[in-house]
């Protein structure tokens, strides 16, 4: 999880295939858990080479048109799952391979979530429209970015974890607070979140 301060929560997803369902079982769930009424396994987002593809196992309609079994996300298509789940697909750079998922119905996670991240090797947050995670009343953007599978980060702005000048690349520990000049986030493992 990645918690912004005066920003949301976003749920951070770092495999190449995430799946997407209703409440279900320790064993069976889905990545993202949606408190509705679809198939424990409703659809699968599929990140590639050539981009992003959506594999659907039930009911999925992109861009207002049925899938039957894949097709590619583009920027801004709306992904509709059952009869009422609204999710929007953006991806806001192509400098990065991470995308987006916005919740448009009022299906959530049963955790409080404000977004999706489907993160590949680096997540942009700060001002402007390019970015992962828009934070309109920071001064700079922060770069998070993996490296060796441990989360580090980097910004034109003196970043301190945990009250202490952070060197550009430091590994953040799980639940470590990271402030800059006019933010503060937090990344936090955790587990069972389908469940």
């Amino acid at each position: 999880m990645l918690w912004i301060d005066g920003v949301g929560a976003y749920l951070v997803c770092l495999g190449s295939r995430v799946t997407i369902g209703g409440p279900g079982g320790h064993t069976d769930a889905a990545d993202v858990c949606l408190l509705a009424n679809l198939s424990r396994q409703h659809a699968t987002l599929i990140r590639s080479q050539e981009g992003y593809l959506l594999e659907s196992h039930s009911a999925v309609r992109v861009a207002d048109r049925a899938v039957e079994e894949r097709t590619h996300l583009n920027d801004g298509y709306e992904i509709e799952l059952g009869s009422n789940v609204k999710l929007r697909f953006l991806l806001p750079t192509v400098l990065s391979a991470t995308a987006t998922l916005e919740f448009l119905s009022d299906h959530r996670p049963s955790q409080s979530v404000d977004g999706v991240i489907l993160m590949e090797d680096t997540c942009l947050l700060g001002p402007g429209r390019e970015k992962h995670v828009q934070c309109p009343d920071w001064s700079d953007t922060v770069v998070l970015f993996r490296r060796n599978s441990q989360f580090c980060c980097k910004s034109q702005s003196n970043l301190f974890i945990d009250g202490k000048l952070m060197r550009e690349g430091t590994p953040l520990a799980p639940g470590e607070v990271v402030t800059g000049p006019d933010f503060r986030f937090r990344v936090e493992a955790i587990r069972d979140f389908g469940a």
